[in-house]
């Protein structure tokens, strides 16, 4: 996912014009228009990125197979996973079940690497895009991918990428968190224990991860020149480990979520005005940091009922949404450390979804009322001002929301606005 950012400045891209603070924003349409709005929005992500064979979306526009099979397009991992949460987030908020088969199909498909080739090769040949020597080379690296998960030499501990391709993992513990995140909100949904599992093997593939040598923390990736800890990953494991407890009510859950989040503390990643990216870094407050680290805070407080998770979540919102640089004068969300790159077109988005929760549980428990509004207000002027934007033609929003000049439209930056839209929605 995010391969470790240190930019620390305000970088502005080539064309963006900002809003100046006066300007007054349309106000948001009606929760019916929102609605309309965010199907829209969510039909150009598929008509754009959905690969039919696959069951999945590849970062690049078009059906692209043969590009996909020899490498140059692949999907969006990590950005999958949050436009599957936000898809769930969408259809419980509607009580509708629009896009249930769409992801469903999507689990079966990738829950096992091995389950995405034959669909693909089927379809390939359909095409006519098919040969002998692509078999092959398909046989080869199926070989080669056993061979790599399998001990050097008797005796040897199984190597840990033993468990890659299965169950959504993969090396880098924040691209797996997110997945384990999503389906166990669609176990909520469903009941279906097959996505209780998948959230378990997720938990437990982090977990193996905490290395006291390396300064305590999960670590972001299992590389060993990526392996050092940071916010995301850390925040999101609290987040999994924590629901998981709530739903299971197994010790060890909480213990590792408690255990991660007393690290976190310890490491200052909130530092009194926003949460860093990385222990020891100063004011580099990406969004999505802030977003997960609020999640985390109140899925403890939904996991324990312990009122100073709450509080703890509400100070840090008040500092984050008026000290970080996060928040336009404007009222709008904005990515403070810049816009280029693919990673960032996501990061509003999920800072926006974590708010809304906030949000949510505060307004359930009847606690800073005051704070309730300011976050309401935040997201509600953010999605006024991207709708008022608008989409391209293609139907794709902006990475910046607010009025700008020419500005990058991708996967990214489609699956951010579906994810503040989203948010915006209250509860029928």
């Amino acid at each position: 996912m995010l391969r470790q950012f240190l930019l620390t400045g305000i970088v502005f891209f080539l064309g963006y014009i900002a809003l100046p603070a006066e300007t007054k924003i349309p106000d948001l349409p009606s929760r019916d228009a929102v609605i309309a709005r965010t199907k829209a929005a969510a039909a150009a992500l598929n008509q754009r990125y959905w690969s039919p064979a696959l069951s999945i979306w590849l970062d690049r526009p078009g059906d692209n197979l043969r590009a996909h099979f020899e490498g140059r397009v692949n999907p969006p991992w990590w950005s999958s996973a949050n436009a599957v949460e936000t898809l769930i987030d969408f259809m419980n908020a509607t009580a509708s079940k629009e896009y249930q088969a769409q992801l469903e199909a999507l689990y079966e498909t990738h829950r096992d690497t091995k389950n995405e080739k034959p669909p693909m090769v089927a379809e390939l040949k359909k095409r006519g895009q098919w040969s002998d020597a692509d078999e092959e080379k398909l046989r080869r690296r199926a070989a080669a991918a056993e061979q790599r998960a399998k001990p050097q030499k008797p005796g040897d501990p199984v190597p840990l990428r033993a468990s890659y391709g299965t169950e959504f993992r993969n090396e880098y513990l924040d691209d797996s968190a997110w997945w384990g995140i999503a389906w166990l909100k669609m176990y909520d949904r469903t009941r279906n224990p097959k996505y209780l599992t998948t959230a378990r093997a997720v938990q437990a593939h982090m977990a193996r991860n905490w290395r006291p040598e390396k300064g305590g923390g999960i670590m972001w990736c299992e590389d060993e020149d990526k392996c050092h800890p940071n916010a995301i990953t850390n925040s999101l494991f609290i987040i999994l480990s924590a629901r998981l407890f709530e739903r299971t009510h197994e010790q060890p859950y909480l213990k590792a979520a408690e255990q991660t989040l007393e690290w976190s503390r310890a490491q200052a990643l909130y530092d009194g005005t926003a949460i860093v990216d990385v222990p020891g870094h100063k004011g580099d407050y990406w969004t999505y940091n802030q977003g997960a680290y609020l999640g985390a805070l109140v899925a403890m407080y939904r996991a324990t009922a312990k009122a100073d998770y709450l509080e703890e979540a509400a100070k840090a919102a008040e500092t984050i949404l008026t000290k970080s640089g996060d928040v336009l004068p404007t009222g709008v969300i904005f990515e403070k450390l810049g816009t280029k790159g693919w990673d960032p077109g996501l990061f509003k988005g999920v800072f926006a979804r974590y708010l809304g929760q906030l949000r949510d549980i505060l307004t359930a428990t009847k606690k800073h009322p005051e704070l309730v509004a300011k976050i309401d207000q935040t997201l509600r002027t953010s999605a006024a001002s991207l709708l008022a934007v608008g989409p391209d033609a293609n139907g794709e929003y902006p990475i910046a929301w607010e009025e700008a000049g020419e500005q990058t439209r991708n996967f990214n930056t489609q699956a951010s606005a579906l994810a503040l839209l989203v948010a915006v929605l209250e509860k029928p």
